[in-house]
């Protein structure tokens, strides 16, 4: 109604009156619904630290609404500091399925038996998955060593924040 000089205003509003007692118009009220976002989360947490194993891991599934991406695949329980200060104990990362990765970006992986939180790094002298903390050192990943990669960390909460969540 800006753009209106005042007899168009008064038009406007006239036509408005018009329209209420014609009973073909009534003003509507929005219905909030429930964001409802099932995702799975793993039983076992995934080490920001030395590593435990995730591929066999039991997994619940709990309704976490706005508290994950909409591109969650699953999510996992964090354990360690070795990705601190970003990632903490008992906080659940949000993963998006991926089998490849940027340099740089965070994600699931698994080395020989065990799995992991950490940040890649393809150097030109090798593969390597790096903790944010800087007491951890970088774990190189060999030819011979039996790595795959689960996917991308796309978001994290407090494992607190999600009913029912243990």
């Amino acid at each position: 109604m800006s753009g209106l000089n005042e007899e168009g205003r008064n038009k406007l509003i006239e036509f408005a009156d018009i329209l209420k007692a014609s009973k073909k118009f009534s003003p509507l009220s929005a219905k909030i619904i429930p964001f409802h976002h099932p995702v799975e989360i793993t039983w076992e947490p995934v080490s920001a630290g030395t590593g435990n194993y995730l591929e066999d891991s039991v997994k619940e599934t709990y309704d976490v609404g706005y508290l994950a991406p909409e591109q969650t695949d699953f999510g996992v329980r964090i354990s360690g500091d070795s990705m601190e200060p970003l990632y903490h104990t008992d906080d659940v990362a949000w993963i998006q399925k991926k089998d490849s990765l940027a340099n740089g970006e965070i994600g699931i992986f698994y080395l020989n038996g065990n799995t992991y939180i950490k940040e890649l790094h393809d150097e030109p002298d090798g593969v390597y998955l790096i903790s944010l903390n800087q007491k951890y050192r970088p774990i190189q990943v060999l030819e011979s060593d039996s790595f795959k990669i689960f996917g991308k960390v796309i978001g994290k909460c407090k494992g607190a924040e999600i009913p029912g969540f243990h």
